[in-house]
């Protein structure tokens, strides 16, 4: 009993293991960046109204499916004169790019904000 167990634990392993071989998981990575050069560009204006800036990053090249994506805050140029309130999150993953969400409030002036980004999928 104890032998067949293991022999349809290898064999369970063996198809487990091809499986991964077969799918090919691709890495890309690159920067992001949002300034006032940008239309529509709010984050600097100041006043206690939220402001939002959806910034749009395409992947170099496509993936075959949605891939799952890591980004970073690394560059951030704000007003000192007052608290620096600040969220980004990816609100949009597709197969071709994705989409962060910037946004700012309580009179918080941010003339630049850019970070790093990593896709990983196949």
């Amino acid at each position: 009993m104890k032998k067949a167990s293991l022999i349809i634990s290898i064999i369970g392993l063996f198809f487990i293991m091809s499986s991964a071989a077969n799918a090919q998981m691709k890495v890309q990575a690159g920067i992001w960046s949002a300034d006032r050069n940008i239309s529509n560009y709010m984050l600097n204006a100041g006043g206690e109204m939220e402001r939002t800036l959806s910034l749009n990053v395409p992947f170099p090249k496509p993936f075959t499916s949605k891939p799952e994506i890591s980004f970073s805050i690394t560059r951030l140029d704000a007003d000192t004169n007052i608290n620096t309130r600040y969220d980004v999150k990816a609100v949009s993953v597709h197969k071709g790019g994705f989409t962060l969400e910037i946004k700012t409030w309580g009179g918080t002036k941010i003339n630049l904000i850019g970070g790093t980004w990593m896709a990983i999928g196949e």
